[in-house]
């Protein structure tokens, strides 16, 4: 039998974002939502919460692209941002 992935519900993802590893440097992209889904795996059902994103004219599972890394809170991901800048200033 194989792995079946049905949406139960959407949930909104405000102020979260989606973190890829972009060749070491850490990007982030706004999701669109979040989704509850039930997996069923050779009988088994599991209930998880994925993320959802935008990818061209399609929303993707965010978990699914190859160089995801987490989901972050977009303030948190913003001040994370602003003290790498202000370590590189230090340095410099």
């Amino acid at each position: 039998m194989s792995k079946q992935t049905n949406i139960l519900q959407i949930l909104p993802a405000n102020g979260w974002v989606a973190v890829y590893d972009e060749s070491g440097d850490e990007s982030a992209s706004t999701l669109v939502c979040f989704a509850l889904v039930e997996t069923l795996d050779n009988g088994a059902r599991q209930q998880h919460v994925r993320p959802m994103c935008a990818d061209g004219k399609r929303i993707v599972f965010a978990d699914e692209i190859a160089n995801f890394l987490r989901v972050e809170e977009l303030a948190e991901f913003s001040e994370d941002e602003e003290d790498e800048e202000e370590d590189a200033e230090d340095e410099g």
